[in-house]
């Protein structure tokens, strides 16, 4: 779940760049609009769903393979502390034991099935994990592309109409810069459009 929350994160931060890339680059400067990711992903009527959507369809479509790397991270916890859990029970007898060196009990062997185990379990989950960045790739294409493209489309034609030169999709750490430099926050106005002008 974690590392689907986590990739919605970077897939906001490509919608800031989609929604004004369809027109040259300005010259640097504060834009005059801005709408927040945060709010416009929420359900209607605050929000136009449609992002917030396609963003918890993707996480229904990859949540079994991150069930299964959790479960493998948590095999893998779990073989090193069995590993580890022999050397601790050495230290406690060592400090009750005679100091002789006839009473010294041998030196333990390594568990190499342990090691084994741990080593294989670890292939597994970097395996896994390979492939879930590849499966995310592809089903953020087909599943969230389609809604990007249609959002960055509609933010632009809202932009034309109300005179917004420049729109920035901000998110929380933009917030203050933006409010600082005078930009105008539009959310509301074009969550409201959105939802009242069908796509052209």
């Amino acid at each position: 779940m974690r590392t689907i929350l986590l990739a919605a994160g970077s897939l906001l931060a490509a919608l800031s760049t989609t929604a004004l890339a369809q027109e040259p680059a300005p010259a640097p400067s504060a834009p005059d609009c801005y709408i927040e990711l945060q709010r416009l992903m929420a359900d209607p009527p605050s929000g136009i769903g449609d992002l917030g959507a396609a963003i918890r369809q993707l996480d229904v479509q990859l949540r079994p393979q991150v069930e299964e790397i959790n479960q493998l991270r948590a095999q893998i916890a779990r073989l090193e502390q069995r590993s580890a859990e022999p050397a601790a029970e050495n230290v406690n007898e060592a400090l009750f034991e005679d100091e002789s060196p006839a009473a010294q009990p041998a030196a333990p062997v390594a568990d190499d099935r342990t090691a084994q185990q741990i080593s294989e379990a670890q292939a597994q989950l970097d395996a896994k994990k390979a492939q879930l960045k590849l499966d995310y790739d592809a089903q953020r294409v087909a599943i969230v592309g389609p809604v990007q493209a249609r959002v960055g489309q509609r933010v632009q034609a809202f932009a034309t109409e109300h005179g917004c030169p420049q729109v920035k999709m901000a998110r929380p750490p933009d917030l203050a810069g933006l409010t600082s430099a005078g930009a105008r926050d539009v959310t509301g106005d074009f969550v409201t459009w959105y939802l009242a002008t069908p796509p052209a």
